[in-house]
């Protein structure tokens, strides 16, 4: 198992756009062989501040994932929202 971290923090007035961007992108991901939950949450103080929180079922299927088309058409559209790049983390699950 894989789970795989991503801190995103946005420019000012572009979280609704973000969200919208991602509730597209979630369905598809789903699909993916080996992929199991993908997440977004939102910070509880800062609006602009968010967290992917995803899990597969091994480095295979993440790295299929990075291969997608829409993961490439997701970033087109988000990395031009984010005010500073985001921050990743690649995690295996110990209990």
């Amino acid at each position: 198992m894989l789970i795989v971290t991503a801190k995103v923090k946005l420019q000012e007035g572009k979280a609704e756009e973000f969200i919208e961007a991602v509730r597209v992108m979630q369905a598809k991901v789903l699909n993916d062989p080996g992929a199991i939950q993908y997440n977004l949450h939102r910070s509880t103080t800062d609006p602009n501040e968010f967290l992917f929180y995803e899990r597969y079922e091994d480095e295979d299927a993440f790295d299929y994932h990075l291969s997608t088309d829409h993961l490439k058409a997701l970033a087109a559209v988000i990395d031009p929202l984010m005010e500073v790049p985001g921050e990743f983390g690649n995690w295996t699950e110990v209990l």
